[in-house]
């Protein structure tokens, strides 16, 4: 008889399987930065933007911080409710590091990407552009056995195509206080989808081996 408990090979775990989720645990790690940097005002703010110059000149750390401030506290809390709308389609399916490990890769790829990449965005701030990768990350592999999902997701593509081909309303950029990057939430969803990729490439040679 043999004995031995199989286990997953590469360590991946079947979708679903995450005991040490904790979706209000994970809501607060990541809400906690942003609503302190925003109590920080326009000081911190300048401070940690995305601002091109200051990148090249040496001032790194804005690759990653400039997506935990925003322009005023509306556009803040919006960020704060898409992340919260996240968390709740995610339910518990995804522990503390699947999304820290994320949010860094996502702000990162962002960040480079609106350096490196048309339209070279001199300055730019706002969770916004990983919250589009969060969508397609956690709906995608839903949208297939549950309509809502495929729903919700279908919008947040349409809408970022909209952005990115007409451009947002006026009465959005009011709203936040400043212009709508496009781009970036373009360069969220295709990390997103890049991500999820590599998973799907990494499952199947999983099963492929011998």
């Amino acid at each position: 008889m043999n004995d031995r408990v199989s286990r997953p090979r590469l360590g991946l775990r079947p979708w679903g399987a995450s005991p040490q989720a904790r979706p209000w645990g994970v809501l607060a790690s990541l809400l906690v930065p942003i609503l302190l940097f925003q109590c920080g005002g326009a000081p911190v703010r300048m401070a940690l933007r995305f601002d091109r110059q200051a990148i090249l000149a040496g001032e790194v750390w804005r690759l990653l911080t400039a997506h935990f401030v925003h322009l005023g506290w509306t556009h803040c809390l919006l960020n704060a409710a898409g992340l919260c709308l996240c968390l709740a389609l995610a339910g518990n399916r995804h522990g503390m590091g699947w999304w820290w490990r994320r949010t860094i890769v996502l702000a990162l790829g962002i960040s480079l990407a609106l350096l490196w990449l048309p339209p070279h965005i001199p300055d730019y701030v706002g969770l916004s552009g990983v919250l589009y990768g969060f969508f397609v990350l956690v709906l995608l592999p839903m949208a297939r056995r549950d309509w809502l999902a495929a729903a919700v997701l279908l919008f947040v593509v349409g809408r970022m195509l909209w952005q990115l081909l007409a451009g947002a309303s006026p009465d959005e950029e009011r709203l936040i206080g400043g212009m709508v990057i496009g781009a970036a939430h373009a360069y969220g969803v295709a990390l997103a989808l890049a991500m999820l990729a590599w998973r799907a490439v990494g499952r199947f040679r999983a099963r492929a081996a011998p």
